[in-house]
């Protein structure tokens, strides 16, 4: 067993011959560093994907129930055929589960069908971009919230989908959905529900507004925004093949699809599972709590990129990795 950096910006890592019995806790210290973990070798029957998001959390069961793969509710099926589950979703920059604030998703991600050509998924680091941005900018985004005005957008969505027959949705079903879903506001940089590190909150279609600020402001401000956390330089650029298994943290990077080459097919399954919320582990500094803010019951921290909090930061992972290679 070996992993390899798959950049040279601390974005995403391959581990080669990972199974859930070779020390479980070393792979989720792994994610929260690197963002986006590749598994090669990796079983990918139902059982083993659904054992494999166990080790996050709950796997969260898929609406609507026609994109699941058929006795497996937690299994997402994604495809560009037309009429084969979820039909071209996520060619924006997203974080799965947006509209779910309290709840960070992990996303696991296999490829059934691979295209020859086109078809990537790009991932961005949002724990980079924030300490990227320039100092002014940063100390104007802490003080920040982004709005979300969840009901409406799914509404749009759902109706878009149905008119489009890409979806069938009862009006029952439609309003349950709805029912479960709010408006709200939340700080344009989190802290990471693990690490204590710091990141930006984006979603281009999720987030929609910064309140107090006029449309055409805050569209030029969310512009800076995604255009130093998706600068091309930063970003991991994942070309599939089958049998892929990628895991990726949603609290940590944004990610996008890119539409596979005209004529050629490209079918995948995702389960995304909901990871327990806990305080950020002492053995990661986080840096001292900016005042009068909170996410998710932790104080909002500064994230400071020194050498000295760089090397203690990286000292987990280095651990998990040095586990994972001398494990038998």
């Amino acid at each position: 067993m070996k992993t390899t950096e798959l950049t040279d910006f601390g974005l995403g890592l391959r581990v080669d011959g990972f199974t859930p019995a070779r020390r479980p806790e070393t792979l989720r210290t792994l994610l929260w560093e690197y963002g986006v973990l590749h598994l090669t070798g990796f079983p990918r029957d139902p059982e083993a994907l659904t054992a494999l998001a166990r080790l996050f959390g709950e796997p969260r069961t898929v609406f609507p129930a026609e994109h699941r793969m058929p006795g497996q509710p937690h299994v997402r099926l994604q495809s560009n055929v037309r009429g084969l589950g979820a039909n071209a979703g996520g060619q924006y920059w997203h974080a799965d589960g947006s509209f779910a604030p309290d709840t960070p998703l992990v996303t696991v991600l296999t490829c059934d069908e691979a295209p020859e050509a086109e078809g990537e998924t790009l991932f961005a680091d949002l724990r980079a971009g924030y300490t990227a941005l320039p100092g002014d900018l940063r100390d104007e985004v802490d003080g920040l919230d982004g709005g979300f005005p969840c009901r409406r957008i799914a509404e749009e969505d759902m109706r878009r989908a149905t008119a489009m027959r890409t979806v069938s949705l009862s009006e029952a079903e439609r309003s349950r959905q709805l029912a479960e879903l709010r408006d709200f506001v939340r700080p344009l940089v989190t802290t990471h529900h693990t690490t204590g590190r710091r990141a930006l909150v984006l979603n281009e279609h999720w987030l929609r507004e910064i309140p107090g600020r006029t449309p055409e402001e805050g569209r030029r401000l969310l512009g800076r925004l995604y255009e130093t956390v998706t600068r091309p330089a930063r970003v991991l650029r994942h070309h599939w093949s089958v049998g892929d298994v990628l895991v990726w943290d949603n609290a940590s990077v944004l990610h996008k699809a890119v539409p596979a080459a005209p004529g050629l097919r490209k079918i995948t399954r995702r389960i995304t599972t909901a990871v327990p919320v806990t305080e950020p582990s002492p053995a990661e500094p986080t840096g001292e709590p900016a005042p009068g803010r909170t996410t998710g019951g932790t104080a909002r921290r500064t994230a400071e990129d020194t050498s000295e909090h760089r090397g203690a930061r990286t000292a987990a992972p280095d651990r998990a990795r040095a586990a994972l290679a001398t494990t038998p």
